[in-house]
This record gives structure tokens, C-alpha cells and sequence, in this order.
């Protein structure tokens, strides 16, 4: 700073011209004056200016919940508790002034705008909400199903409008709860070819047992018997085979039992339950079927909590041999041969359906004595001629004589699949190719039942040309 004085004294000597001493004291003393002056203000600004400024911006202080003011400062707690008293003040006195309100609720641009989308936002779903429910409430229309108005009529008073929101609100939800078709099988054939009853079976846990290890995985096992069973039952009943689980998981299952679909009519799967109280039900009313022919076995007894009455309950298969399948084969034969118009009095006799076939066991016991022990005493006029009566020799029991003649339809039944199983691998391959599209569908371009018939005969013409080749080039092989 000295330098810089006395620099600017010999310059403003040289200036001026001043040569005497007096002169030039009395211009230096001056001059010194000044720059002291303008260099205290500058020392002044370079501290204010080296002040260290925070990196919070009061957009920043005023979000996290500190008051600042005017200059950047945050407020003592001593002075927000005045203000706050101040401003209690002010309330029980007269409304405090605009610009004190603007402080007090200061808000940045982007909570502006947030809260300007959110109000319309909520215009929005209001507005929607009001629209959606009106349209709910509107009147029937035409194409509606009758079961959905369910004698609600039309009008526009309070208590009809809530009635119809109400059913179609409702039928929103069933629509996830029942089967995908109203009939889940097709119509039945005509008589000659109707089985007389209809065989509802579960697959897990009855004709197959599926479990899991660390070591191998899942692994599933199959019933002993439960090929006989399919095979004798498939002449006297239309066997249904309806899974408690999903058909991704179950359908490969269901293939193997019967690949080339000659005991098992229809597969149905968890899908085609209906969701009520919290639980999958198989209901045999939507099988398109008379229910006083519909048998159902299962293991869960929610499956046929709607229709217990047709139901035979049984134990779950742990996986371990047994011979439960086979048991139960002489009382569904009977059911299936007595011409039986209802068969739920008949289960309802059974006091104990889990031990059916046992029970049934005893009754065929007693019947079987009572029978044998007439054809025993009725010829009495011999035993007291002393002639001995061989009559009674060839005599048996009528469920006996059943049995041999579906024991003999069976064999024959399995003799024939085994010739015919390559013919029928090979009709299967070439009728799984006719198929038509949606487009068809949509376009009309389906053809007439006649043309069906046509084309279905020249694919069993190809079929039948496939299966003597095969057969030729066999005997050939054979022959070499």
C-alpha cells in the first residue's frame, strides 16, 4: 500500500507542477486521504465478497421446513416464536397482511404444477367414476341375458337403477368364476351308441400319484390297476376324466393313461371348475348330462360340494400298492347293468360310501347265499327219492355271469385295439389335420355337414391305404 501512495504523489506532482515543499506536503497529505478512503471500501467488498455462501438454495431451506428471510438468513427460534405469537395476534385481531402470507406459504413452481395436475387428476376420476356408474345403471338392453335382469325392469328411479348397476356389477366378477362354456361336454349320441351312465373321475391322488425330492424331482406314479380299470369300466360308462389342476400341468398325464383315446370320452381341468367360497367345484350340472345317470369318484370333497348325492368319496392314493381300483369294479358294473334310472338312492343306501366296495362285498355275499341256498331246497321231492340233483351244478349267479360276459367283451375290446393301434395312430394323425381357422369362421366359409361327411370319408380312405402299406412293408420284414 505505501508503494501504491507514493506512486500516485510523484505522479500527482509531476502534474501539477508543484515544485516547493510546502506544496508538495501539502498535495501528498491530500492525496494519501483519498486513497486510504477508496481503499478501506475496497477491503470492505473483497470481505463482504470472500463471505462463504451456502450451497442450500431457499427453495431447498423452505422444503425441508426452515424459515428464512429476506436476506437469506434462517430465523432464531426465539424470533419464529414471536412471529408465531405475533401472528396468533394477528388472527384473533385482523387478517395479516399479503405479503406475510407469502412468506408463510411460499411455494416453488413445481408444487404449483403438481398440485394442478393432481387437481385434475381428480377431476378426471370423478368424473369418469359418475359416467361409468350411470352407464352401469342404464337400462336393459336387447342382447342381455335374460338371467341377468332377473325380473328387474326399466325405469330410471333410485332403487331400479341400483338393482341393474348392481347385476351387471356382479355378472363383471362371475365372469372370472364360472367354466368357459355353459355346456362343458357336447350333446350325448344317439342310443345305440350312449353308454347308459356317465363316469366323473379325478385324476391326482386317484389314478395317479405325483411327488417331489431333492433327488429326482417330480415324479409321478400310476395306480396298479388303473389301465384295467379304464379299459373294463369304457364299455358300460363315458368315462370323464376331470383334474383338480391345470391343464399345462395335467394334460401330458391324462395322454399317457389313454394315448390313443380309446377309454376316456372327454378331459377336463381345473379351468372348467367353478370358483365359489374360496374353492375350485367340479359342478356336473354344467356337463350337459342328465344328473340321475352322472357318477362322480373324487377325494376332495369341496370338488362335488354342489352334487354330494351323486358322489363316491374316496381316500387320497399315498402312492403305496393297493387294490381299491379293482374293488370298486363289481359295483359300477352292476349300477351300469341293472338299467338303473337314478343312481342317487342307491348311493344314499350306502352308509359308509368311503367303504363302498366293501359294503357292496357283503351284500353280493348274502345274496349269493340266499340264492344258492333255494336253488339248494327247492328240488326236495328228489332228495327224498334219494336221486341226487346235479341240476344245480351249472347254475350261477347272475352278477357272476355278468362279469364273465364283460370279462370277455374286455379281452376282446384290448385284442382289437392291439391289431388296429397303428391304424388308429395313423387316423388320429390325419384327422388332427383337418382343422379350420378363425378366418373360416369369421368369412362363413365353413363346409356344409355333407362336405364334412365327404371329406372325413376320404381321409378314412387314406387311413385305411396307410395302414396296408404298413402292414405289407411289416410281413415283408418279417418275411426277410
Amino acid at each position: 500500500m505505501l508503494s501504491i501512495l507514493r506512486n500516485s504523489v510523484r505522479l500527482n506532482s509531476r502534474a501539477l507542477g508543484i515544485v516547493p515543499s510546502a506544496a508538495r506536503t501539502l498535495a501528498s497529505a491530500r492525496v494519501s486521504k483519498r486513497l486510504l478512503t477508496n481503499s478501506s471500501t475496497l477491503l470492505q467488498k473483497e470481505t463482504k465478497d470472500d463471505k462463504p455462501k451456502s450451497i442450500l438454495t431457499d427453495d431447498m431451506l423452505f422444503k425441508a421446513g426452515v424459515d428464512v428471510d429476506e436476506n437469506g438468513q434462517a430465523k432464531n427460534e426465539g424470533k419464529r416464536e414471536g412471529e408465531e405469537e405475533g401472528e396468533e395476534g394477528e388472527g384473533q385481531n385482523g387478517p395479516s397482511s399479503q405479503g406475510e402470507k407469502s412468506k408463510r406459504r411460499r411455494q416453488t413452481s413445481t408444487d404449483i404444477k403438481r398440485e394442478k395436475y393432481a387437481n385434475w387428476f381428480y377431476i378426471f376420476s370423478l368424473s369418469a367414476l359418475a359416467g361409468g356408474t350411470i352407464y352401469m345403471a342404464r337400462n336393459w338392453e336387447p342382447q342381455e341375458a335374460e338371467e341377468l335382469k332377473k325380473d328387474i325392469g326399466d325405469g330410471y328411479t333410485l332403487s331400479l337403477m341400483y338393482k341393474r348397476f348392481k347385476a351387471r356389477f356382479n355378472s363383471m366378477f362371475t365372469y372370472f368364476q364360472e367354466p368357459p362354456f355353459p355346456d362343458l361336454l357336447p350333446p350325448p349320441p344317439p342310443a345305440p351308441y350312449q353308454r347308459p351312465l356317465t363316469l366323473v373321475i379325478t385324476l391326482e391322488d386317484f389314478l395317479v400319484h405325483s411327488e417331489w425330492s431333492q433327488k429326482y424331482g417330480w415324479r409321478t406314479a400310476k395306480r396298479p390297476g388303473a389301465d384295467y380299470f379304464l379299459g373294463y369300466l369304457s364299455q358300460y360308462f363315458e368315462i370323464v376324466l376331470f383334474s383338480s389342476n391345470y391343464m399345462m400341468y395335467s394334460e401330458k398325464i391324462a395322454e399317457k393313461l389313454d394315448p390313443i383315446h380309446a377309454f376316456v370320452s372327454y378331459n377336463l381341468f381345473k379351468e372348467h371348475c367353478v370358483y365359489k367360497d374360496g374353492v375350485h367345484i367340479k359342478d356336473l350340472s354344467k356337463l350337459n348330462r342328465d344328473l340321475s345317470k352322472v357318477i362322480i369318484i373324487d377325494t376332495d370333497p369341496n370338488s362335488y360340494k354342489l352334487q354330494p348325492e351323486n358322489a363316491i368319496p374316496m381316500e387320497p392314493w399315498n402312492g403305496e400298492a393297493d387294490d381299491k381300483l379293482v374293488r370298486l369294479i363289481p359295483f359300477l358294473e352292476y349300477l351300469a347293468t341293472q338299467q338303473t334310472k337314478d343312481v342317487r338312492p342307491i348311493l344314499d343306501s350306502f352308509q359308509d360310501k368311503k367303504n363302498l366296495a366293501t359294503e357292496f362285498d357283503h351284500r353280493v355275499k348274502k345274496l349269493k347265499d340266499k340264492f344258492h341256498g333255494e336253488r339248494s331246497n327247492g328240488n326236495w321231492a328228489l332228495k327224498v327219492l334219494g336221486v341226487k340233483n346235479d341240476l344245480n351244478g351249472g347254475q350261477k349267479f347272475p352278477l357272476d355271469l355278468i362279469h364273465e360276459e364283460g370279462q370277455k367283451n374286455y379281452l376282446m375290446f384290448m385284442k382289437m385295439i392291439e391289431e388296429e393301434k397303428e391304424k388308429i395312430r395313423i387316423q388320429q394323425e390325419q384327422m388332427s389335420g383337418q382343422t379350420f381357422t378363425l378366418k373360416d369362421y369369421v368369412e362363413g366359409n365353413l363346409p356344409s355337414p355333407e362336405e364334412q361327411m365327404k371329406m372325413q370319408m376320404e381321409k378314412q380312405k387314406e387311413v385305411d391305404a396307410l395302414f396296408e402299406e404298413e402292414k405289407k412293408k411289416k410281413k415283408s420284414a418279417e418275411s426277410k
